[in-house]
């Protein structure tokens, strides 16, 4: 017997028009600074400058000599991502395009799956508002982080699947395209800090979500890490420390320089009752959090066959494409080293 179909529509999480037209970036936010040590945070509906697309011309140059076809919903700006996360050099464009790609191979990193969901209703990580300019908020407690629980890979489906969720019906081209991360430590102390999935974590958002993040915001520190965070920021990159903030309690005022109070759980200094539903992700400025249909949807979920609306999942003949194509990158990976 053929089941159910359920459609999720994750469209409730938009903002409101009003407050998306409010919305005015200063151009330095778009980009700042020059050549290879250009940043990015906004890349749809805005002018390239004269390097970004003569890096972009290299870029589709080493496409077309590997014979690589780019998957039908390639846009200019997934382009220019490529090219900012192989830090402007030729020589990385291969194996960047590689790993994304081989991303998008996975459908687990784009479905619904009993273990996704099961992930995702444990609270480990989930949004909570937004800040002052839309960007969604979204929260990991570490201390829920065990990967005995979850292996390395359904981090890796479930984050995939998270964010996209977020990205797709939280941003707005040209406007919202950046994320607040706030990463709460639960004072936990080096020897129980769960290195490895924050590694995971970084890795799946640095090529597949880049210039997703604006801000990180590690809370509740222990000691221990306190210490050590003072040895790192005291060598690490200037632009990277600049969007990363470590916060104790009695300093977590400070994010409402960003995020307003109304935005925030009780927990970090807002007035907003701590949040115990995790799935499906709330929207906090409509009544009850979410829409009679997605509540349906999910309760379905159960039951029926999972049907991501106006995204269903790649057909078996762009798996094996996708596939063909990676087997074409690493045999010419291959090749180039030997010579």
């Amino acid at each position: 017997m053929l089941q159910q179909q359920v459609a999720l529509n994750f469209e409730y999480l938009k903002p409101a028009q009003y407050l998306i037209d409010a919305i005015m970036h200063d151009p330095q936010y778009i980009k700042r600074k020059e050549r290879s040590k250009s940043q990015r945070r906004i890349w749809e509906n805005v002018p390239y400058d004269a390097y970004e697309k003569e890096k972009m011309a290299d870029f589709m140059k080493i496409v077309a000599k590997n014979k690589i076809q780019l998957p039908a919903d390639w846009q200019e700006s997934d382009t220019l991502k490529m090219v900012y996360c192989g830090k402007f050099k030729d020589k990385n464009y291969l194996k960047v395009l590689q790993s994304h790609l081989a991303w998008r191979a996975v459908p687990n990193n784009f479905q619904p799956t009993d273990i996704n969901i099961a992930f995702l209703q444990k609270g480990i990580v989930y949004t909570f508002g937004r800040d002052r300019q839309q960007r969604p908020v979204i929260i990991m407690n570490l201390e829920l982080v065990n990967l005995k629980q979850f292996n390395e890979e359904v981090y890796i489906n479930a984050l995939s699947y998270y964010f996209g969720i977020i990205k797709k019906n939280c941003f707005v081209p040209g406007k919202i395209e950046n994320w607040v991360f706030i990463m709460d430590t639960k004072k936990l102390g080096l020897s129980k800090f769960p290195f490895k999935a924050i590694q995971i974590a970084t890795k799946t958002m640095q090529v597949n979500f880049c210039g997703c993040l604006d801000k990180l915001y590690l809370l509740n520190p222990s000691s221990s890490l306190s210490f050590s965070w003072k040895m790192v920021s005291a060598v690490a990159d200037a632009d990277t420390m600049e969007k990363v903030f470590m916060l104790k309690p009695n300093e977590y005022a400070k994010i409402q320089e960003r995020i307003l109070s109304n935005q925030l759980e009780e927990q970090y200094g807002g007035k907003v009752p701590n949040l115990t539903k995790f799935w499906p992700p709330i929207n906090i400025e409509i009544p009850g959090g979410y829409t009679e249909e997605i509540l349906k949807a999910v309760e379905s979920m159960k039951t029926a066959e999972i049907v991501i609306q106006k995204e269903a999942p790649a057909s078996e003949e762009d798996e094996l494409k996708l596939q063909e194509q990676m087997a074409k990158i690493q045999i010419k990976k291959e090749d180039d080293d030997d010579d």
